[in-house]
């Protein structure tokens, strides 16, 4: 990779780290078809997005280890781990289409996850039916395998619950965090030294990582829930569209 590109994944990072920060969700949904855009490899892209995933996670576990669910966090991860594997061999066939046609089917994925989460809006309560346990977690799995997009699952099934704010973000960076060794390992066995080298790229980030998520903790403390969530979907779809638009105007 040039410097050039360096610099631009570099500010692609910080930006999605920052929307981590002030919405509690979308880095992988907003760094995934960025690092595409600019020509990274998609092992690599995705291996990025991991490391980095796992940095911010860490942190947030950490500070909110008072409030982990970690019987909840320890049973999602189970079952995402088994989902994960059909979304890895999935990404595996389509590594041989065109980088535009894995850049549309992406942004597709990213948009139909942002209209769900955008529209569905549950009432919280304190158990949901299994049918709904299942049905989150597997797909979480099979996103995260296939484009490292597994949160927007898991943010729909947290919202369907009354917990805490506290305990809500604790489970989120939990679950991020306890995937991310199986995903990376699966993505080496699977691609090899790109994905390594995503590994050291996303090492190599993990400053500009924590000083986005700090950035965005900061904003979103300052402005309303609502705006916030506007904002970050406002932002996902552009990302969604941009990725789009090169196979449907081909």
């Amino acid at each position: 990779m040039s410097p050039v590109h360096i610099l631009e994944a570099l500010a692609v990072v910080f930006a999605g780290a920052m929307l981590q920060g002030m919405a509690a969700f979308g880095f992988g949904l907003s760094v995934v078809p960025l690092l595409l855009s600019i020509g990274l490899p998609t092992p690599m892209a995705l291996a990025v997005s991991g490391v980095c995933t796992a940095i911010q996670s860490t942190s947030g576990v950490h500070r909110l280890r008072h409030a982990v669910p970690w019987r909840q966090v320890l049973f999602s991860t189970l079952i995402r781990c088994v989902s994960m594997l059909i979304g890895v061999w999935v990404l595996f066939h389509l590594t041989h289409c065109p980088v535009a046609t894995i850049k549309f089917y992406i942004g597709v994925v990213v948009l139909g996850l942002v209209v769900l989460q955008a529209c569905w809006q549950p009432k919280p309560q304190e158990h949901l039916h299994p049918v709904w346990n299942y049905a989150a977690f597997l797909s979480s799995g099979f996103t995260s395998g296939l484009c490292a997009m597994g949160g927007p699952p898991l943010v729909l099934w947290v919202m369907a619950h009354n917990w805490s704010p506290d305990r809500t973000r604790a489970f989120l960076f939990a679950a991020f965090l306890c995937i991310v060794p199986l995903q990376l390992g699966l993505l080496y066995w699977t691609f090899g030294k790109d994905v390594l080298s995503g590994v050291w790229m996303g090492l190599l980030f993990s400053p500009a990582v924590w000083f986005g998520s700090l950035v965005g903790l900061r904003i979103g403390d300052r402005l309303s829930k609502r705006l916030l969530r506007r904002l970050a979907y406002a932002v996902l779809v552009l990302i969604a569209l941009s990725g789009m638009w090169s196979r449907l105007v081909g």
